[in-house]
């Protein structure tokens, strides 16, 4: 039978433009029905307007098509949840379905390329795992596959026309090393992290009616926050008071060689019961300080670790804050940098150049990235949907160009999000603990956006720093400038990019209602946000949004970052023989060997970060070497 073919839908016409004439496009789609309300929490589908709808769905929206969960991907992905595929020996069958055209009996197509280990997923995690690899038994052949069209996973970046300077989709940035592991690799990849050390003022905060505990009439920005900018916060002297105390606190942390970190394993257990309380538990109940502190903090954690400091676990809001007195460093594009010295690291041909600069802004070849000549091979748009196991090796199937593939190996790595790894290993794991397990990770969906500026004019005048928070935005919690890491950052003159983070405040029981609003919310709304916020906090400096602003793009992560909630991390601690011993959470039992398959993510060490990523890749390396 010859092999079939069906591709995804992919819009049309789509293009880059973002202007017309100067004016700034909006796109419409349609309000949110009945009929989403009994959705599951995996659902990741905007649905078509209804005919004769005004405007359109924000799927088909050039300016929501950069960057982010494509269409194109999880369409495919949602086969998997949708539990619409069957499978032979030779064959994968495409149950239909009125949400799409996709169906049809399929030749299961062998892959011939010859590999020891396959990494599913090219973000940090699957991408650390190859180095780790390749540092502990060079030579092994690795093959990636990963669904979306570039590697980097959540640590994107968009520098396409017209955003003048690289802006990251993602995460942008990264603690300096406080490990091995992490000296270990960004060391042998070649990153100075001294040289991208982020410069004062980090985190400024802007202060208004708005704010809650703010005195009376009091509204600006307040600049070196977490420093110097501590004493001239607007707050009533009791709470300012608190919160030098807290600042004290986690300084205090900081010291801790064995307190909490990332990955999570690394800390000592007597400070596991900090894993069963919220942040805002231990700074009012423990500390004692006042709700003012608390939310203070949540202007971060709402970002950082998607949830309020009534959401989020007092052990993860404890790892990340007291990690921000720590240097920072961050390359142009953010973390996207880091994937890029990795994949130049491990596949030296992929990306041309040998200095910093040839590194964060050559484009890579794709002719080398999948080059059989090399020792690790990087495929993209390749969607992996089932993984096996037996005594001898292992294999998964992936679907790429209209086709369904099956490469075999001797191990595999599982290094995507615990929602996907969950799917492609439910037949291997059914009616199991970890079954259950893998169910019971939380992903919180995650809008970003990034809006051009004709000048930095009015930046340079209020004296803003790397990353600026406020309060009372309908969607966004901070905006970072993106060409702050650069010598350009004090030039008023320069055309910028401030990169919008949103900030959820949803509970973890509500994470599917706002999956689906992220999916649905028309581009039109989260441009209006950005304009009020803009045309607040930065009164009084010229600002002016319809002459400034050049260019509005959003991205759109729906499964973006693990909710550390309570209960995340570790279980409640317990003592024996006069010794506190940790109790695994369900992360533990998720992650288990499935044998010869490994599961790694930034789900699985415990915490939304890079550096757990890059733990996750040391974890599965370690496990899968001695099977090759």
């Amino acid at each position: 039978m010859a092999p079939q073919r069906f591709s995804p839908r992919v819009p049309d016409g789509i293009s880059r433009r973002d202007f017309l004439n100067g004016v700034l496009l909006s796109a419409g789609t349609a309000p949110i029905g009945a009929a989403w309300a009994g959705q599951n929490d995996d659902d990741f589908r905007t649905p078509a307007p209804p005919p004769g709808a005004d405007g359109g769905s924000i799927d088909a929206d050039p300016r929501a098509l950069r960057g982010g969960n494509l269409p194109a991907t999880f369409d495919v992905a949602h086969l998997m949840r949708d539990n619409r595929l069957a499978f032979t020996a030779h064959s994968v069958t495409v149950a239909s379905s009125t949400r799409d055209a996709m169906n049809g009996s399929f030749t299961l197509l062998e892959d011939t390329g010859s590999y020891d280990v396959i990494i599913v997923g090219s973000g940090m995690s699957g991408l650390s795992a190859a180095f780790f690899l390749m540092r502990r038994r060079p030579g092994t052949r690795i093959l990636v596959l990963d669904g979306n069209p570039a590697f980097g996973g959540n640590a994107g970046r968009d520098d396409a026309p017209p955003i003048p300077v690289i802006a990251a989709t993602g995460g942008a940035y990264a603690v300096s090393p406080y490990s091995d592991m992490l000296d270990e690799i960004y060391r042998t990849i070649g990153i100075n992290w001294d040289a991208h050390a982020v410069a004062a003022p980090l985190y400024c905060y802007y202060f208004d009616e708005y704010t809650p505990f703010v005195l009376p009439g009091r509204r600006g920005w307040v600049l070196d926050a977490y420093g110097k900018g501590m004493d001239h916060m607007p707050y009533p002297p009791q709470v300012l008071a608190d919160l030098k105390k807290s600042r004290q606190d986690m300084l205090d942390w900081l010291e801790q060689d064995d307190g909490p970190t990332d990955p999570a394993d690394e800390s000592h257990p007597r400070y596991d019961d900090l894993a069963g309380i919220t942040l805002d538990d231990y700074l009012r109940k423990k500390r004692g300080y006042h709700k003012a502190v608390s939310d203070f903090y949540t202007r971060y954690t709402v970002d950082a670790l998607g949830g309020t400091a009534k959401q989020v676990s007092a052990y993860s809001g404890i790892s990340f804050l007291q990690g921000e007195y720590s240097p920072l460093f961050a390359l142009p594009g953010g973390n996207e940098g880091i994937a890029r010295y990795l994949v130049r690291w491990l596949i030296p041909d992929a990306i041309p150049g040998t200095t910093m600069a040839d590194t964060i802004t050559n484009p890579a070849r794709p002719e080398q990235l999948d080059n059989p000549r090399h020792a690790v091979r990087l495929r993209q748009k390749a969607m992996v949907v089932r993984a096996d196991t037996g005594a001898e090796g292992s294999s998964v199937v992936y679907f790429k160009d209209g086709k369904f593939h099956r490469a075999r190996a001797k191990a595999v790595i599982l290094a995507g999000q615990a929602h996907s790894t969950r799917h492609l290993v439910a037949h291997l794991v059914a009616n199991t603990p970890q079954q259950v397990a893998l169910a019971q990770f939380t992903q919180v969906p995650v809008v970003v956006a990034n809006v051009t500026l004709r000048r930095a004019a009015a930046l340079v005048q209020l004296g803003l720093g790397y990353d600026e928070y406020w309060w009372g935005s309908k969607y966004w919690a901070d905006f970072v400038i993106a060409d702050w890491v650069t010598p350009r950052r004090h030039d008023p003159d320069r055309p910028t990019v401030l990169t919008f983070y949103g900030g959820n405040t949803a509970p973890p029981g509500a994470v599917t209602v706002e999956r689906v609003k992220l999916l649905t919310t028309p581009f039109a709304e989260y441009e209006q946000s950005l304009r009020e916020d803009l045309l607040r906090v930065l009164a009084g400096s010229g600002f002016d949004f319809d002459r400034d602003v050049i260019a509005i793009y959003v991205y759109r992560w729906g499964h973006g970052l693990v909710y550390p909630r309570p209960g995340l991390a570790f279980g409640p601690p317990q003592q024996k023989d006069g010794k506190v011993v940790r109790t695994p959470s369900f992360r533990h039992t998720a992650r288990q060997q499935i044998g010869r398959i490994s599961i790694g993510s930034q789900d699985t060490e415990g915490a939304p970060s890079i550096e757990s990523a890059i733990g996750a890749g040391l974890r599965t390396a370690q496990e899968v070497l001695p099977l090759l």
